[in-house]
């Protein structure tokens, strides 16, 4: 049987990196001769970091060619649909699906979260390709409101997890982790608090309120370390932050596998991120985490672990940061174990989804050998 991935793979991204592992792994759990084709930006990269067949996702000739022979698209996981990163963004992963369904290849959205949508267009045309999918299985139930306002009816919706909830690091990965923390001379024990930061314009001058609320946070006995999930931008972006503070932070430089870096957050004590992967990685963990929201996923998965907002009138408040994570720390023995708790209910659901895409595969294939 073969499995067609599109997203947004292939650009040193360790949640979507994340995403690949997670969905491949999940799907392999149900149908180990499975084989798969990731439409990737840069397929050497991609073959050589998860061991499977890629292609240049943007080759029209190879995306003809793997998905007339695919026996399902799996579109996802992540926000593909949304039309905020760029005018060419959603155009394509929704033109990849509507050409799997031209050439008669069933499509399965893969747990996505969906929004925001915000021109016209764009709620025409995810209407129009995406009522003719098979199945659309979503992260959360914002996603499940945001399709159906939009007109997406026909295809069954299933709200389940994001794929990364059933990911577990290997001895390996903890292995790495341990070996990085010692590098920068630190340990577990130090009372370390990890921070995952993006470059982000939309927030005013968020930077130099965290830099703020670290240095009160280092000043309590705290050590700072910044945890980068996209090489190399958030490591420029971890340093101008470091820049800006009085005391001294660190910045892991390693480019870690998404489960390397998993297992890296694991070691701290609290995780203060941006990146929606990078708090999904602390819950998996069991590490209590404060998200600082600059998009609706953000907010989405807080609202999933009952977390508080920090950012007020798209902009970072600072007390609130702070105190929010001083409340963590104080009870972060209780909130380990309801965030351990929480998660093992999405691992579920994760495995579900998997289970839910190979039934439309099964379909398929029984349609081709009749």
């Amino acid at each position: 049987m073969r499995v067609v991935l599109s997203g947004y793979y292939g650009f040193d991204n360790a949640g979507d990196e994340a995403l690949l592992t997670a969905i491949t792994s999940s799907l392999g759990k149900f149908n180990p001769d499975a084989h798969f084709v990731v439409l990737s930006g840069n397929p050497a990269r991609t073959e050589a970091s998860h061991g499977i067949r890629a292609v240049n996702r943007i080759n029209p000739l190879a995306l003809i060619r793997e998905l007339r022979q695919a026996n399902l698209l799996i579109s996802g996981g992540g926000s593909l649909l949304q039309d905020i990163t760029g005018p060419f963004s959603l155009p394509y992963y929704v033109g990849i699906v509507a050409l799997a369904r031209l050439l008669g290849t069933p499509v399965v959205l893969y747990a996505q979260g969906v929004g925001p949508l915000r021109r016209r267009f764009s709620k025409i045309l995810v209407r129009l390709v995406i009522n003719r999918v098979e199945l659309v299985t979503l992260r959360d139930e914002d996603s499940r409101q945001a399709l159906a306002e939009i007109g997406v009816t026909r295809p069954p919706v299933k709200v389940t997890a994001d794929p990364v909830f059933a990911l577990d690091p290997a001895a390996g990965d903890f292995a790495k982790a341990e070996r990085v923390l010692g590098d920068l001379g630190l340990r577990p024990s130090d009372h370390i608090i990890g921070v995952s930061v993006r470059a982000w314009n939309h927030l005013g001058d968020y930077a130099k309120i965290l830099a703020r609320v670290l240095d009160q946070l280092a000043g309590c006995g705290h050590k700072i370390l910044f945890i980068p999930l996209h090489y190399p931008e958030d490591i420029t972006q971890s340093q101008g932050i470091i820049d800006m503070m009085d005391s001294p932070a660190m910045v892991v430089r390693e480019e870690l596998s998404s489960l390397e870096t998993m297992a890296l957050i694991t070691r701290v004590e609290v995780l203060i991120g941006m990146r929606l992967h990078s708090l999904i990685f602390a819950a998996c963990g069991g590490v209590p985490f404060v998200g600082i929201s600059y998009d609706p996923k953000v907010d989405n998965f807080l609202k999933q672990f009952n977390r508080p907002s920090v950012v007020r009138d798209n902009r970072l408040d600072g007390n609130s940061l702070l105190h929010t994570v001083q409340a963590v720390l104080k009870n972060r023995e209780r909130e380990a174990r309801m965030i351990k708790q929480k998660a093992l209910a999405f691992k579920e659901k994760a495995v579900l989804t998997a289970g839910l895409a190979w039934e439309v595969a099964k379909r398929r294939e029984g349609v081709d050998a009749g």
